[in-house]
C-alpha cells in the first residue's frame, strides 16, 4: 500500500496508474444513461413483439342503432317533401279510420261510473 503511494507521487503518469484510474473511475451520468437505454430497450422490444405477433381480439356484436331519417328540409325539394307529407298523411288516416271505435254511449259510461243525475 505504502508502495503504490510513492510509485503514483513519483510517477503519475504511469500508463498502468492511468490504466486502472480509468478503470476505477465510477461515474453517475452513465449509469443513469445506461438506464435509460436499458428502459428504451425495453420498449422497443415489447413494441416490435406486439407488431410481429398481434394480440387478437373477438369482434364485440354491437346493438344497432335505431336508425332516424335526414331532415327532409335539408336535403331535398319542396315537391318532394310535400309527396313525403302527404304519404304520412294517408297513413295516419288509415290507421285512424282502421282504430276500434268506442261503441258506448255516455249514458252507458255514466252508468257504469255510477254518475247519477241530479
Amino acid at each position: 500500500m505504502l508502495v503504490n503511494f510513492f510509485h503514483r507521487l513519483f510517477n503519475p503518469h504511469c500508463e498502468h496508474c492511468i490504466e486502472e484510474a480509468r478503470e476505477l473511475k465510477h461515474c453517475d451520468s452513465c449509469d443513469i444513461l445506461k438506464m435509460q437505454l436499458a428502459l428504451k430497450t425495453d420498449e422497443c422490444n415489447k413494441l416490435m413483439d406486439r407488431l410481429l405477433n398481434p394480440p387478437t381480439q373477438e369482434p364485440v356484436n354491437e346493438p344497432l342503432v335505431n336508425v332516424t331519417r335526414p331532415n327532409p328540409t335539408r336535403y331535398t325539394t319542396w315537391a318532394v317533401r310535400k309527396q313525403m307529407l302527404e304519404q304520412e298523411d294517408k297513413k295516419k288516416a288509415e290507421l285512424l279510420r282502421q282504430a276500434p271505435k268506442p261503441s258506448s254511449s255516455v249514458e252507458e259510461l255514466e252508468k257504469e261510473l255510477g254518475v247519477q243525475e241530479g
